[in-house]
């Protein structure tokens, strides 16, 4: 649990440093060059890469908090039992595209590596930004997999017979 919470501290810590140091760099480089024709070169760069982590890292806070797009109409009209077998599935997809993510950006990151690419402006190893892919994915894969072992438990621990307590208006009984 402890290496749980410091998963999550460091998401938000980064996302919430990240969006807020490319907001900075993207309102200063529009004070700089609207109030005083002036521009830095490398300030768009940085907070375009910037941006690409924040949105990675993001989506992993996204698929903890189960705060994705869903498209529910039909699986909202479902019973207990198949809505929690369409929530397994839907997990198991994420996971199957974090693999892919993982695979594909690490195999780009070895690319960028071997060729030696780095950024025009500022001149960091292109893998640098690339990066983001394959840590996405892996910080995503993380998520996911917690989501899949959470609702296994869930569908083992709940018989089908299982029914909701009935109120009588002063509690349940």
């Amino acid at each position: 649990m402890k290496i749980n919470k410091l998963l999550n501290n460091l998401e938000e810590y980064v996302a919430v440093l990240s969006l807020l140091i490319a907001s900075l760099l993207v309102f200063l480089q529009v004070v700089l060059r609207y109030g005083f024709n002036i521009s830095l070169v490398w300030s768009e760069e940085v907070s375009r890469y910037i941006i690409i982590w924040f949105i990675l890292v993001g989506s992993s806070i996204a698929v903890r908090e189960k705060a994705h797009a869903t498209v529910d109409a039909v699986v909202a009209f479902l019973p207990t039992i198949p809505k929690k077998i369409c929530s397994i599935l839907a997990n198991l997809i994420g996971v199957t595209f974090s693999v892919v993510l993982i695979w594909s950006g690490s195999i780009t990151v070895s690319n960028v590596i071997e060729f030696g690419n780095v950024t025009p402006a500022v001149g960091i190893p292109m893998a640098i930004p690339y990066l983001a892919l394959p840590v996405g994915g892996a910080l995503m894969l993380i998520r996911f997999l917690q989501l899949f072992i959470q609702d296994i438990t869930n569908f083992k621990t709940s018989a089908p017979h299982d029914k909701p307590p009935i109120s009588d208006g002063r509690g349940t009984r």
